[in-house]
């Protein structure tokens, strides 16, 4: 996947949306334009789309081998 930058973003702590400790970086691929932005106070994404993303995620990586 080609970009024009990247956002790593650590969240470390309850406070900073962090439901189970562990080391848990984002790794964002920016492109111009995309819309993407942050936003004190962002809901919660439910759990089925975090796994239906996460699923996708596998499926890519699975993909390249």
């Amino acid at each position: 996947m080609r970009c024009e930058g990247i956002n790593v973003l650590p969240y470390d702590g309850e406070v900073a949306f962090q439901t189970v400790f562990h080391f848990h970086p984002h790794v964002i691929p920016r492109h111009p334009g995309d819309g993407w932005t942050l936003k004190a106070g962002s809901p919660e994404r439910e759990r089925s789309l975090l796994d239906s993303d996460a699923q996708a995620i596998k499926d890519a990586i699975a993909s390249t081998d």
